[in-house]
C-alpha cells in the first residue's frame, strides 16, 4: 500500500464539491462516489483535511508505519543509522512504532487503514 499524499485528497475534495455545487456540471457516479469516500475521509479528522493537508501532507499505511517510525528516528537523531550502531538490532522498533502512534490519527480510505499525525 502506498503512502497518501493529503495536499492531492484535499484538491481533489475541493473539485468534487465544486463540480457537485454547480448546477450545470453535477457528477457521475464514480465521482459521486470518490467524493463520498474523501468525504467519509475527512470525517475521521478533527478539522477540513484541507487543514491537515496544510500541517502533515502525508498518510502512512499502518502496515509500513514500523518501517517509518524507524526512519523517523534516524532522521531527528534519536538513533543513528544501523551501521554504525552496533545498538541498532537491540532497539525494539515495534515498542517504538506504537509508543508514536499516540501522536498519530487512524484513518480508514479505500479499503485500507492510514495513520495521519495529529496535531
Amino acid at each position: 500500500m502506498e503512502y497518501l499524499d493529503l495536499c492531492d485528497l484535499a484538491k481533489e475534495l475541493a473539485d468534487l464539491r465544486g463540480m457537485r455545487d454547480d448546477a450545470t456540471a453535477g457528477l457521475c457516479e464514480d465521482d459521486a462516489e470518490r467524493l463520498a469516500a474523501l468525504e467519509g475521509l475527512e470525517g475521521q479528522l478533527f478539522t477540513s483535511l484541507d487543514e491537515y493537508a496544510r500541517n502533515e501532507p502525508t498518510a502512512i499505511p499502518d502496515e509500513e508505519f514500523e518501517d517509518y517510525a524507524q526512519e523517523f528516528a534516524y532522521d531527528v537523531g534519536f538513533a543513528a543509522r544501523a551501521n554504525s550502531n552496533p545498538l541498532h538490532s537491540f532497539i525494539d522498533w515495534t515498542g517504538w512504532a506504537e509508543a508514536l502512534k499516540q501522536d498519530y490519527t487512524e484513518v480508514t480510505f479505500d479499503g485500507g487503514t492510514y495513520l495521519i499525525r495529529a496535531y
